[in-house]
This record gives C-alpha cells, structure tokens and sequence, in this order.
C-alpha cells in the first residue's frame, strides 16, 4: 500500500462544498460496511466499492485491521481536513489505531476496478469501557 497525502490536515480549502455539507450535519454511521460476522470480541465487515462509488463519513472508535482483496486506488477524506490517496495491491493489510479517539472518515474508489476490503474490528469491552 502507497499512501499519499493529497491534503494536510487542518485544510479544508480545496474540499467539495458537499462534503462539507455532510460533515455539518453530524450524522455519522457506525458501520463500517456490511457486517458478515459478530461476537463478543470481533465484528467482520465486508466492503465492495465499484469504480467512482463512495462510502459516506463514517464513525470509528475501535481498532481495525484491513485486507484488500484487489488492486486500486482509494481517496479517503477525514474530518480533520486531512485526504490521502491510498494505491492498493492485492493482498495489502493495514491496520487502523482508533481505540481512545473518534476518527470519521469517508473512503472512494477513485479507480477503474472494483475494490474489496474484509475489515476485522475490535470491539471493546465491557470491563475497558468501564476502566475510562
């Protein structure tokens, strides 16, 4: 995975009004995609992204792992200002730190194939979410 800051953080100049539009309106998913399994530990959620489609501001508090399980190129804007530019390769694993913070996010498949992404979260757990 190449990750290219198109971007810094704390810029919004060059972002689309509707984007920004979105942000204001403070309503952000949880999901991260479409969830395949559940337990007490773990959720797995699958992400299909078909050229140009795009996945609207979502909320992350937990730790997740990321798998690709095709080639591409992917936009990702955060609500601190910041865009990157991530190339993909099949195969290619990342791994988010979320757990303590709020990140909302959105992400786009700016490429010409179809993206697939199985996500791994950590869920937190009783006993930690009691400790804070």
């Amino acid at each position: 995975m190449t990750i290219t800051e198109l971007n810094p953080k704390g810029n919004f100049d060059s972002w689309d009004a509707s984007k920004l539009k979105e942000l204001k309106k403070d309503n952000f998913s949880d999901a991260v995609g479409k969830a395949l399994f559940e337990n007490e530990e773990i959720i797995l959620w699958k992400i299909i992204l078909e050229p140009f489609e795009r996945l609207p501001f979502r909320r992350h508090t937990n730790n997740y792992s990321s798998t690709f399980f095709a080639t591409g190129l992917i936009l990702c804007r955060n609500m601190n200002g910041r865009i990157i530019l991530a190339r993909v390769e099949k195969g290619d694993h990342y791994y988010w730190e979320c757990r303590g913070k709020e990140v909302i996010q959105d992400i786009e498949n700016i490429g010409e194939t179809t993206i697939k992404i199985a996500v791994v979260e950590e869920k937190v757990k009783i006993t930690e979410k009691a400790k804070k």
